[in-house]
């Protein structure tokens, strides 16, 4: 059987396909773990920023709770990242920031 350049080409390239998947599917699981934790911190530093906003109000009484996920929300959508946290996620970085200012 003669093995054609085209063919040998073809099954070198297979070859390396096979041998690198693994390699490269580690990268891109990284990369996204990577980015995932940048977005939690961009969303937690913007909550950081939402209760500063709040400071010299009561933190403690709902509307100023929800003045505060509302702000972080309309933030994390103008930054086109409203596809990556739920209301739930947004609310409890809101929370911890309460928080971490009442330490």
């Amino acid at each position: 059987m003669n093995f054609t350049d085209a063919q040998a080409l073809l099954t070198f390239g297979a070859m390396l396909v096979i041998i690198f998947a693994p390699l490269i599917y580690k990268v891109n699981n990284y990369i996204k773990a990577h980015t995932r934790n940048e977005h939690i911190k961009t969303a937690t530093d913007m909550a950081n920023q939402a209760v500063a906003a709040l400071v010299n109000s009561d933190l403690n009484t709902l509307p100023n709770r929800q003045k505060a996920v509302a702000d972080l929300t309309t933030r994390i959508a103008n930054n086109k990242l409203s596809s990556h946290f739920t209301k739930q996620e947004i609310e409890s970085y809101v929370e911890k920031a309460i928080a971490d200012l009442n330490k």
